[in-house]
């Protein structure tokens, strides 16, 4: 019984360290630092403080089903929303929104499972 326990616990860390929920990456590729980024969808809203020209942030959202991606920021002394763009679920996505020069945000998915 000590034995199965122990097993479980290995799988169980092993299984937990498993991400499948979407990552999303926001690319910035303007001239200027994009500030007050917000990054939406179905059931989530994720608030980035800034990034920098030429940078990128990742993170991992949960989307309550379906959803698309929404960019909204601050650039120029101007507030842009591009809307929601694209398709994903809660899986094994990869999502990449890139702020072009000038500031049209472009978003594609990667559905491969992950």
């Amino acid at each position: 019984m000590r034995y199965f326990s122990v097993i479980l616990a290995a799988v169980a860390a092993a299984v937990s360290g498993c991400s499948h929920s979407p990552a999303v990456t926001i690319k910035n590729r303007s001239s200027v630092t994009l500030s007050n980024v917000v990054v939406s969808g179905s059931g989530f809203s994720e608030r980035i403080d800034s990034i920098a020209i030429g940078g990128e942030h990742k993170l991992t959202v949960h989307p309550r089903g379906e959803s698309g991606l929404g960019v909204a920021f601050d650039a120029a002394g101007r507030h842009f929303d591009a809307g929601q763009q694209d398709y994903f679920e809660d899986g094994g996505y990869r999502i990449t929104a890139i702020v072009s020069t000038n500031f049209i945000v472009a978003v594609s998915v990667d559905s491969r499972s992950y």
